[in-house]
Order: structure tokens, then C-alpha cells, then sequence
């Protein structure tokens, strides 16, 4: 029996935006968490065929074991490799602080925003020069 889905995408290649919502998921062990993050790469493959994209996930009813965070930041750097960068939205304030936690354990940015609509805008500004990834991060909520 196959893994439980555990997001779903939408890739705009006029954008060159994938969409990333998760259907009330937790991601509570290791394998789990990796079985997530290759069903990413994989959709990212088949259908970005390779090129790097800007991704914008809604972390509304999605939750990680904090316990596994260093699985968690291990596997992210898959989807980094396949982004131009990432920005997120949403989520309730225990996942938003463990973004921020396997951010830092991967030096990176969080660059979480409080609404669909503020992650977007900075695309546009990324996508218009007018802020760079950078800036972006300081932005952040």
C-alpha cells in the first residue's frame, strides 16, 4: 500500500511558481519525512523538468515531531537544490517556530509571511529585481 499523500502541488510554469499545500498532514518519523520530501523532488522532475522554481507552500494543517527537526532540515536541502528560493505562509505558531529552527540549522533563511498574498508579493519583487532574496529575509513575520 502506498505512503499517505502528504501535499499536493500545483506548478505554474508561466510563473514558474509550485504551489505547495499540505491535506491535514504530521510528519511524525524519519521515514515518513523522507518518503515526503522525495514525493517533492519527484513532482518537481516530472513536471519543472529540472529547472530551478520558486516555491510557495501554505503550512496551514501541516506540523512536523519537532523531535525530528534535523531529519526534517537534512531533507529540505533536496527541495533547496531545486529552488530558486522558498517562501511560506500560514501554519499555526508550533510550525512556524520549527521552520525558523531547521532554517537556522541550515543557515538559511526562514522567509515566512503571514498571508498567501505577502509570500506572492515577494515573488513579484524577486521576480522584478526590485528586492533580493536577501531582502526577503528580513521581511519575514
Amino acid at each position: 500500500m502506498p505512503p499517505p499523500q502528504t501535499s499536493f502541488h500545483v506548478y505554474e510554469p508561466t510563473e514558474n511558481i509550485v504551489f505547495v499545500t499540505f491535506p491535514r498532514v504530521h510528519l511524525e518519523t524519519k521515514a515518513q519525512i523522507r518518503e515526503h520530501f522525495d514525493r517533492v523532488v519527484a513532482f518537481w522532475k516530472a513536471n519543472c523538468r529540472n529547472r530551478k522554481v520558486y516555491y510557495v507552500v501554505n503550512y496551514d494543517g501541516f506540523t512536523v515531531n519537532l523531535r525530528e527537526n534535523d531529519c526534517y532540515a537534512e531533507n529540505m536541502k533536496q527541495v533547496a537544490d531545486c529552488a530558486i528560493t522558498i517562501v511560506r505562509y500560514g501554519g499555526d505558531s508550533l510550525q512556524r517556530t520549527a521552520v525558523r529552527l531547521y532554517n537556522m540549522k541550515l543557515h538559511s533563511p526562514s522567509r515566512i509571511y503571514g498571508s498567501r498574498e505577502e509570500a506572492l508579493a515577494v515573488v513579484s519583487a524577486l521576480k522584478a529585481c526590485e528586492m533580493t532574496i536577501e531582502d526577503a529575509a528580513t521581511r519575514t513575520s
